[in-house]
């Protein structure tokens, strides 16, 4: 009887993180009913923590937000070129819809491209407009890169990865100008 007792125990202490049907599906049931205790996990609060809601009422009377935005933190160079590098990529993705959309439509491609030309006042003006619609795509490749790196191992000191942060953005810019010269 002290085995059944027992492995009854256990399987109330596992009951009150499973649910009946996971129970009953096993092999292992002592031969006495064993009164199980289920406890369904819940998604609300009933589980609070003794003092939690004297903190958030404390938090609501200082004004103090739920939790922290990213208004309280100073602007960082890893965090920038970590959102830079995800706003590249949608803008990237945007032009080539907006490429692709341009070969529907009558004309083609080529067609606007050259309407740009001779609107544009002068070549200058032409590869800086090319150089910003480059820039996306350069900064991402080369963010890209960087990552692939990360991905290795290697340039997690802060000093490189500040050195690695601001190459990436002199590369990027130096590179999207030589493309829009060349192009």
């Amino acid at each position: 009887w002290y085995q059944r007792r027992v492995l009854g125990m256990k399987l109330a202490r596992l009951g009150t993180l499973t649910t009946r049907c996971s129970l009953l599906s096993t092999r292992h049931l002592p031969a006495t009913p064993v009164t199980m205790v289920t406890r369904h996990l819940s998604t609300n609060s009933e589980y609070k923590v003794k003092g939690t809601s004297e903190f958030f009422e404390k938090q609501k009377d200082l004004n103090r937000p739920m939790s922290p935005h990213l208004t309280i933190y100073k602007p960082q160079l890893t965090s920038m070129l970590s959102i830079s590098h995800r706003g590249s990529g949608i803008l990237w993705a945007g032009l080539i819809y907006g490429g692709t959309l341009l070969t529907v439509l009558p004309g083609g491609f080529s067609h606007y491209i050259h309407l740009a030309e001779q609107i544009a006042p002068g070549a200058g003006v032409i590869v800086a407009i090319k150089s910003l619609l480059l820039l996306p795509l350069t900064y991402h490749s080369v963010n890209g890169f960087r990552h692939l790196a990360w991905d290795l191992g290697k340039g997690f000191k802060i000093a490189e990865v500040y050195k690695s942060g601001w190459s990436t953005v002199a590369v990027s810019v130096v590179l999207s100008l030589i493309l829009a010269a060349v192009l």
